[in-house]
């Protein structure tokens, strides 16, 4: 697991250092000189800017009204995302590798979306955690008020608010990406898998009967967050956001694989109290055993997909947006299986209290 949380955060190192080979391309900067004189940027026109380096493919446009005022395509940004489509095409049609422009592909808007395949995905990643909200508040409504294991619930349902965050963040980004989308969309991924990390551990070490405890390791995550951001804020690196969501990634997926083996524990052990909770043992191993160790297989694998990075300019899709993809399902089962585990050692206490 932590030669993962290395080896990723290497590669999201190199990412930043190497993927920007297209920004200095000498084409590249003469045709946003060329554009940005042409549609007269800053103000003025440079017509003596012509080179004979500089080959004109065409007369370049304005951002319409809609793509300028409303998601923010200066003339500035919207040069150099024309010359970055030209350059592309040009080395396409010359044999040429695809490069990257400022760290990321060269994708083409389709409906206004910068990313498009990215920016549906990351929609279709917010609906599960917007279920899992809705069926999390329902579990909780069920619950009486004076059961202490409504607080483990309620940890749960921090966990769907923050991934809607994280999704919406998402989302954004990648339909507009700038500076401030960004962060947004990185901060929020910390805090789905800080809550995440947080909400399972509780429930592993059973928390929501140690008010002392619990409040302790509630705070603890809490300054660890606030540092996170803090440190992001004064000093940004890609490298350090990677290492940071990568670590607490994995010690999620260990958390669940160990409360994966407690429950296989607790079921053959004869433990199943039939009274409130009356499920077949061979669903309740499911359930139980089987989905939460799945979720950590999927994931993981999931997460691959960043190790190895490619790009389909036919298509327009990258392994970025698989990776996405690939998160739905699992995100869906999720808290499918918070409910059920929730349900099953709930039964187990009132079972142990009679």
């Amino acid at each position: 697991m932590l030669h993962l949380w290395s080896l990723l955060s290497l590669v999201g190192a190199i990412k930043v250092v190497s993927g920007s080979e297209g920004d200095r391309l000498y084409e590249f900067e003469a045709c946003k000189d060329h554009c940005q004189a042409s549609l007269a940027c800053f103000g003025f026109e440079n017509v003596g800017l012509e080179s004979a380096d500089w080959k004109n493919h065409g007369n370049f446009q304005q951002a319409s009204p809609i793509m300028n005022h409303l998601l923010l395509w200066d003339c500035e940004s919207n040069c150099d995302y024309q010359c970055q489509q030209l350059i592309t095409q040009e080395r396409v049609l010359d044999g040429d590798t695809v490069v990257q422009f400022h760290g990321k592909w060269p994708f083409k808007r389709i409906l206004g979306m910068q990313e498009f395949f990215s920016t549906v995905f990351s929609v279709a990643n917010f609906v599960p955690h917007y279920r899992g909200y809705k069926m999390l508040r329902k579990e909780l409504n069920a619950v009486p008020k004076h059961k202490k294991s409504r607080r483990l619930l309620q940890k749960y349902v921090y966990v769907a608010l923050a991934g809607m965050l994280a999704w919406f963040s998402s989302s954004v980004f990648h339909f507009r990406d700038l500076e401030v989308t960004e962060k947004l969309d990185y901060f929020f991924a910390g805090a789905t898998v800080l809550s995440g990390f947080h909400a399972i551990l509780i429930r592993i070490a059973r928390l929501d009967k140690q008010d002392e405890y619990r409040h302790l390791v509630s705070g603890a995550v809490l300054l660890i967050f606030t540092l996170h951001i803090l440190r992001q804020c004064l000093d940004w690196s890609y490298t350090y956001n990677m290492r940071f969501n990568v670590l607490f990634g994995v010690f999620q997926y260990i958390l669940l694989l160990i409360l994966a083996y407690m429950n296989y524990r607790r079921l053959m052990a004869g433990r199943q109290p039939r009274k409130t909770y009356n499920v077949p043992r061979r669903s309740m191993f499911v359930q139980l055993c089987v989905v939460p160790t799945g979720l950590v297989i999927c994931t993981a694998l999931a997460m691959s997909c960043e190790l190895y990075d490619f790009f389909n300019y036919d298509w327009q899709i990258d392994s970025h947006a698989i990776w996405h993809a690939c998160t739905v399902l699992p995100s869906w089962k999720l808290y499918e299986f918070f409910i059920q585990d929730f349900r099953y050692f709930d039964a187990c206490d009132a079972a142990t209290v009679d």
